[in-house]
This record gives C-alpha cells, structure tokens and sequence, in this order.
C-alpha cells in the first residue's frame, strides 16, 4: 500500500481544529468533536461529515459510494476499494484523515 495520509506541514491540527497554518480564518477551518467534522463557520448537513468509531460518511446522503471504513491501518472505500484507493491510516487522527478524504489537501 503506497497511498499514506499525511498531514501537509502547511495544515495545523491541535486536537479540536484543523486549519491551514498560515491564513486560517473562520472559513478555511475545521473542527472536529469526535463525531462530527464540519467548517468552523457555516457548517450544515451539506458539509458535515461524520465518524462512528468504523465509518466516515456524509452526515446528509450517505451511500455505499461516498463512505469510508476506517481500520487500525487502513483507510478504504465502503464499497470498491482497490490497492490505488487504499491508505495506510499513518497514524494519523480521525480529523486529518477525514481532510484528506473530502480534497482539503
């Protein structure tokens, strides 16, 4: 598996909000809870995501197709995962991987 998530050394994440580390302001900043990621400011179900312990998912419309299965290694496509949409998981938190997954990096 080549596919790592990393976290971009111009992306901040301190345990609550994830942000770009130079320019960040309400509407380029993230925030997590545990559960639910969502932009600092204008958040809706729209652009919420969210996380069950095994699954990141749209918070509105979720389907086979735009869910994710989270293991202690990996990070996958629900459905249709292959060695070229596989990560290794890297370590990294909940709220970076859930950055990588929707484009912010």
């Amino acid at each position: 598996m080549a596919n790592k998530i990393e976290l971009p050394r111009n992306w901040d994440w301190d345990g609550k909000k994830l942000k770009p580390s130079s320019g960040a302001n309400s509407s380029n900043t993230w925030e997590f809870d545990g559960k639910k990621f969502k932009p600092y400011s204008g958040a809706n179900s729209s652009n919420t995501w969210e996380y069950d312990g095994k699954i990141i998912k749209p918070y509105s419309g979720a389907n086979s197709s735009n869910k994710w299965e989270v293991t202690a290694t990996q990070v996958k496509p629900y459905s249709g995962a292959n060695s070229s949409n596989t990560y290794d998981r890297n370590g990294q938190p909940i709220a970076v991987i859930i950055g990588k997954i929707i484009g912010l990096y």
